[in-house]
């Protein structure tokens, strides 16, 4: 499997010898060995129904296609082993509250148990204190992803495995991912069952099983989390049309910053989400419409 290493694009390959412990011995393969051994290690159906057999299964369900073709994937595999799965959902705080009712929606129609985990510190509240994400500085991530669900998981007993829909068609560096590997943070198995999944056939699963699409798409805007770390003006822009509630709750975190920082960086200077505001307003009725 791999080894999550901070800051390695590709991730070293390690074989790990059972030993009786919960964490078994590792031998970290050389580059080259690594290299030629990639491209031969898959995840079989057989293999997912022996984990589904043997553990407890926890899918990352955010909303998003991706993630609902392996909760739907999952759920039929476990069906077929008798063996149940849950639902597993972040609600960042800093998302459409729409996504969250979908989520609900989605695993009640197929009766999946759902657990729905949060941070413990509101994001609005906590980026008045710690200041607006960055690409340097992506507290976000670990303070409102990886944290409530390592406390989640810290609670349930052993053995359990963490699956989620990081798929290698994504990027170069996920393309050189494993399917299986130790998340260090939620210190069990981490497994992408459609790791090696066509864009193509993820959405032909999803539509054979008839699942429905998550209503935040038509928004024309992500949905899921709204930071600021990888935002542009026209995402602003967008977000306050439709949803203006959660504009203006970002705006408050840029007054708190006191001027030295804000979510939007052009051509070297600031601009504020206020102004945003301004410019709207002084918009035509009929234009806005």
């Amino acid at each position: 499997m791999s080894k999550w290493v901070k800051g390695l694009a590709v991730k070293p390959l390690c074989v790990y010898h059972p030993n009786g412990r919960e964490l078994p011995q590792e031998c970290e393969l050389t580059a080259n060995d690594a290299a030629e051994v990639r491209s031969h290690v898959s995840l079989s159906k057989q293999d997912l129904r022996r984990l589904l057999r043997y553990s407890t299964a926890y899918v990352l369900f955010s909303g998003g296609l991706d993630s609902l073709c392996t909760l739907a994937y999952l759920h039929e595999v476990g069906r077929e082993e008798g063996a149940d799965v849950t639902a597993l959902h972040i609600d960042t705080t800093a998302g459409f509250p729409e996504v969250t009712k979908y989520v609900r929606s989605v695993c009640r129609r197929l009766r999946i148990p759902l657990r729905v985990v949060r941070p413990k510190i509101d994001y609005f509240e906590a980026a008045k204190k710690w200041g607006i994400p960055s690409h340097n500085a992506r507290w976000c991530c670990h303070q409102l992803k990886v944290r409530p669900v390592r406390d989640f998981l810290a609670r349930q007993p052993s053995p359990k495995v963490v699956y989620d829909g990081i798929r290698a068609a994504e990027s170069f560096q996920r393309s050189q991912y494993l399917p299986v590997w130790h998340h260090p943070a939620f210190d069990c198995l981490s497994v992408s069952p459609i790791l090696g999944w066509s864009d193509d056939e993820v959405r032909a699963y999803v539509e054979a099983k008839g699942l429905p699409e998550n209503p935040a798409k038509s928004f024309g805007c992500s949905a899921e989390c709204w930071c600021g770390a990888y935002k542009k003006r026209t995402d602003f822009e967008k977000l306050l049309e439709v949803h203006p509630d959660i504009f203006e709750k970002l705006v408050a975190v840029e007054k708190a910053q006191k001027g030295r920082y804000t979510f939007i960086y052009e051509n070297g200077r600031r601009v504020p989400l206020s102004s945003l505001l301004r410019r709207r307003a002084a918009q035509p009725e009929t234009r806005r419409r």
